[in-house]
């Protein structure tokens, strides 16, 4: 038998890597169906299947290669054994690969980049399929009839879904998996990053529109869906989130509940044996990951929207604003404007004060701004997720707190006594705080009324 050498493992390592990076859903699904006589939905096992038949074809392929190459030098003169290398042959190294003790680290490290590369594959191919089904669920809603004596058919979506009992360890881990792959996406990360449209493959049925720059106006990054849009980075990742706990077999409501139970509440009846330390870790670092995606796609979208609100090129317009000086008169005795000495300009211009701070303060500056807008997004995501009388409810708290927190700092005399009382807030009412004047902020923005809701699909 002939030994299967690094080269070619290194080969297939790199190959199927770039095939399942690449892999277009879409297609990958649409082949699959063709090739099946079941007609159900396409599930998580069949995603699977679909990533493995990319790796069997890429190690076919590969190691055809490899032997044709073995074959030429043999017959110009080398001294290599025409003995053939077979796709098994291959499959039995790799499957005591990791076993290998002297195993090189370039081996190593192109190995984990293709199993990084399944799972993304995976995790591309359940939000196609689960994007998919939910928007012809949609669309069958809305295309349905009242007619009398006609029953409303079953959403295929509606399929089983598990909503109750226990989330089975190496599923739930598996799931976390996923939603690190999904960060990994650059359709998941365009998704996130908008500030309009809901969608992360799904596609209007209608007539492509043009822009005037010749991009279509239904791609992924301008596309707007019928379903309502969702505000915040957040929102949309718990979109993504949602749509992988369907495909795992799971309501999503009720993940969201078992995981709040499991990893905030920790009642007495969980079983951390189950969840061990290995579940716990895994978790850690998935939360670590979407608060980085989220701050990240928070301050992309703060800024552009910043740049939307100071020009009308959305609304027709061919203005923007790109600078704001601002200027002081007063007036004499005979009603006469006369410059301000207020327009002097000032002995130290805010940029060169900047330029005074030191790098560790500039830091601390950012990292300050950064977690104020986590913190807004976050609590602001939190409301309008919130059905119409339970935001009441918690706006109607916050409201309470935030007059009582008035009422006892302005009792307190100015001075000491007052900033010791405002540094001593604790945390939970400080959260209240923010949410009563975000609110107010965004009624007040929009003419006393309140936001659009997110979609709760």
């Amino acid at each position: 038998m002939m030994i299967v050498q690094d080269d070619l493992l290194l080969a297939f390592f790199r190959e199927t890597t770039s095939r399942l990076l690449e892999i277009d859903p879409e297609a990958a699904v649409a082949t699959a169906s063709e090739n099946s006589d079941d007609d159900s939905h396409f599930e998580l096992a069949d995603c699977r299947r679909c990533v493995l038949d990319i790796q069997r074809i890429s190690l076919k392929e590969v190691t055809e290669r490899f032997q044709k190459q073995l074959q030429e030098n043999s017959d110009s003169g080398s001294s290599v054994s025409g003995n053939i290398i077979s796709p098994t042959q291959v499959q039995e190294r790799l499957g005591r690969l990791q076993q290998e003790p002297d195993l090189s680290p370039e081996l190593k490290s192109a190995m984990e980049d293709m199993n990084d590369a399944a799972r993304v594959g995976v995790c591309k191919l359940i939000l196609y399929t689960e994007e998919a089904l939910e928007m012809e669920n949609n669309r069958s809603d809305d295309n349905y009839g009242d007619e009398e004596g006609i029953s409303k058919p079953t959403p295929t979506s509606n399929r089983n879904l598990q909503d109750e009992g226990r989330l089975e360890r190496t599923k739930m881990m598996e799931y976390f998996v996923l939603c690190q792959a999904s960060l990994k996406l650059q359709c998941v990360v365009k998704l996130m990053n908008m500030t309009g449209g809901d969608l992360i493959f799904g596609k209007e049925e209608h007539t492509a529109e043009i822009n005037s720059d010749g991009n279509d106006k239904n791609s992924c990054e301008n596309k707007t869906s019928s379903l309502p849009a969702m505000m915040f980075p957040q929102s949309r990742l718990e979109y993504v989130q949602r749509l992988l706990a369907k495909g795992m077999g799971w309501d999503p409501v009720f993940v969201t509940s078992e995981l709040r139970k499991i990893f905030l509440e920790k009642p007495g009846d969980v079983d951390y044996g189950y969840y061990d330390d290995e579940v716990m870790v895994l978790f850690q670092h998935l939360v670590e990951q979407m608060t980085t995606a989220i701050r990240t796609a928070t301050l992309h979208v703060r800024s552009m929207q910043e740049v939307e609100l100071l020009n009308d090129l959305g609304k027709g317009g061919n203005t923007r604003v790109v600078s704001v000086q601002y200027s002081e008169f007063d007036v004499d005795h005979n009603g006469a404007k006369i410059e301000s000495k207020n327009n002097n300009a000032p002995e130290e211009r805010i940029d060169e004060r900047q330029q005074q701070l030191t790098e560790e303060e500039k830091k601390q500056q950012l990292r300050m701004a950064t977690e104020a807008a986590i913190l807004q997004q976050t609590i602001l995501g939190e409301l309008l997720t919130m059905d119409e009388d339970e935001r009441n409810h918690v706006l109607n708290e916050a409201a309470e707190t935030g007059q009582k927190f008035m009422e006892e700092a302005m009792a307190l005399p100015t001075g000491q006594e007052r900033v010791a009382f405002l540094r001593s807030v604790d945390t939970e009412t400080s959260r209240q705080l923010a949410m009563h004047k975000l609110w107010n902020g965004m009624l007040q923005a929009n003419g006393g009324n309140p936001p659009k809701m997110v979609s709760q699909k």
